[in-house]
């Protein structure tokens, strides 16, 4: 059965997804590029002709809209199929095919033995896949099955290999025998099993887990590197990537002109820099990582100082691990990172396609470390799909945490907590507070000496073992150890130069929002006649565009 026409002319259809007729468009147009068919869930422009509503923004393929409502199928020889929009809840814990994946677009449905699958899946044909040498022949049906493509689980549609005896997902059949992964400079290939009969055990070099030696995975020809199959697609570059040379994807291009030898012009500054080795004054630090600073560049007709570290170590352009994207380096006075969730001052990254910003601490994370905390060793790699508690401050968090790799250990720290400075000032101490990881008190003696609230002994704290002072991470970093406080600067809607500050007492109204400038970082005119005070945080929700750009003053 075959959905019906309701006018003589056959470019028009009444399809029973949508409540309006539609009209047959031969044509791809530009602005269906980023547009999903509902019925297979494909991009519009990957199939051509298509149908298209005048009344709404609903698009679907001609290939779809013509699916027939009901069919009989090998797959399911009891009852009919009938065509839905989408996939129905079955009982609880069912563990058919669907129920166990999310998929979405249309599906052949038996209500009598709530069965159904893709109807993509219900017409496959023979065909010839980049994944292997020979052809492959659909099979449907309820059978469970390991896909040796990728050695996971399967119980509905795949392809079989008549003459290999290889059993494949259906969406396996489209993967690459090579691929370019962000995390690895050098192409990984598909293989079935691996051949080395001294292999031992693999562990997955992304999520750390082992893998089945006698299953497909994806390899390092030049180096003992190996991924699932499956982490290896969700880090796998786009199609337009593939073809760059490895080298492209730790881009190196500096980010100032050489004038002369020990002159450079930075794009930082306005004025040439100058190589220095003279000890500087106390406390001066690097205008773009706010640490102090040994050897540097200074700028002789202004009090701007930038660390040799971060005029050479710090590239314009470079692609992080951590997504697939160009990031460009900038220079800002004030800033919010996406990752660690500091205010910062200095240099950062940015991506535009991700609209993401990243402070130089997190850009030098790599996507596996180690790190010994009261007296351990934990290897720590990223894990983009961790659900839990941080260790130190016990935040619980969706992804983008770093993990152990030992399976019986459930130690993990979030970003914030990895960059945390190893010590830390308090205004009200005239030594440094150190980082620490354990307090051994009874947990009724465990208090914090700022706030002089409660503190859970077994979160990381600082401490002064001078004057045994005990404080909470929130409490000493509302000093904002990554920002450069009282340097002047020019915003683009105040006529006069402000600063960065943190005002304790007897604070002014926030210009923004009309709330007490009070604990909060706060940018501040210098002008003594002017008012003009709001919060970095209203600051920065206000803009509509989140690169905006804060030059420095003389």
């Amino acid at each position: 059965m075959h959905p019906q026409f309701v006018a003589q002319e056959f470019q028009k259809l009444q399809h029973f997804s949508h409540d309006h007729p539609l009209i047959l468009v031969e044509d791809i147009e530009h602005q269906t590029k980023y547009v999903v068919c509902p019925g297979c869930t494909e991009p519009m422009y990957k199939s051509s002709p298509f149908y298209s509503c005048p009344n709404c923004r609903f698009l679907l393929h001609k290939k779809c809209a013509e699916l027939p409502l009901k069919i009989n199928h090998p797959g399911h020889r009891k009852h009919p199929l009938k065509l839905l929009t989408k996939h129905l809840p079955h009982q609880e814990k069912c563990s058919c095919h669907l129920c166990t994946k999310s998929y979405e677009g249309f599906v052949y449905y038996c209500s009598v033995c709530e069965f159904d699958f893709k109807a993509t899946d219900a017409f496959l044909q023979t065909i010839r896949a980049e994944i292997h040498e020979h052809p492959l022949n659909p099979i449907s049906g309820t059978v469970s099955f390991i896909c040796n493509a990728c050695g996971t689980d399967g119980s509905h549609v795949c392809f079989t290999c008549a003459e290999c005896s290889l059993i494949i997902h259906t969406d396996c059949t489209s993967l690459r025998r090579t691929i370019k992964i962000i995390r690895h400079p050098h192409l990984l290939s598909h293989i079935y099993f691996f051949q080395d009969e001294e292999a031992g055990k693999r562990e997955c070099n992304i999520c750390h887990d082992e893998i089945n030696l006698g299953y497909g995975s994806y390899c390092c020809s030049d180096c003992n590197y190996f991924a699932h199959v499956n982490c290896a697609i969700d880090e796998a570059l786009l199609e337009d990537e593939r073809s760059k040379p490895s080298d492209d994807l730790i881009a190196i291009s500096p980010a100032f002109q050489e004038i002369k030898p020990g002159e450079i012009k930075h794009f930082s500054h306005r004025h040439n820099l100058i190589l220095s080795d003279d000890a500087v004054e106390d406390g001066q630090s690097c205008e773009g990582c706010i640490r102090s600073i040994s050897t540097f560049y200074y700028c002789a007709q202004c009090n701007f100082f930038l660390c040799k570290c971060c005029v050479h170590g710090l590239p314009k352009e470079v692609r992080h691990w951590i997504c697939m994207h160009l990031r460009e380096l900038f220079f800002y006075s004030i800033f919010y990172c996406d990752h660690c969730e500091f205010w910062s001052s200095g240099f950062g990254y940015h991506c535009n396609a991700c609209n993401d910003i990243m402070c130089i601490r997190c850009n030098e994370i790599l996507d596996t470390r180690s790190e010994i905390i009261d007296g351990r060793e934990h290897f720590l790699f990223f894990d983009h799909k961790y659900i839990g508690k941080c260790y130190g401050c016990d935040d619980y968090g969706f992804g983008r945490s770093f993990r152990c790799g030992d399976k019986k250990c459930n130690f993990a720290l979030n970003y914030r907590c990895l960059v945390l400075p190893k010590t830390a000032s308090y205004k009200h101490d005239n030594h440094a507070l150190k980082l620490t990881f354990r307090d051994d008190h009874d947990l009724s003696q465990c208090c914090c000496d700022i706030c002089e609230e409660d503190r859970d002994p077994k979160h990381w704290f600082y401490h002064c073992s001078d004057c045994n002072v005990f404080a909470h991470l929130d409490c000493v970093l509302r000093e904002s150890p990554f920002v450069n406080l009282w340097k002047p600067f020019q915003i683009d809607d105040h006529e006069h130069p402000v600063t960065l500050v943190k005002i304790d007492f007897d604070p002014p109204e926030c210009n923004f929002c009309g709330e007490p400038c009070s604990d909060d970082l706060s940018i501040q005119c210098k002008e003594p006649d002017c008012t003009y005070i709001i919060h970095s945080k209203c600051y920065w929700k206000d803009r509509n565009d989140r690169n905006w750009y804060l030059l420095h003053t003389d």
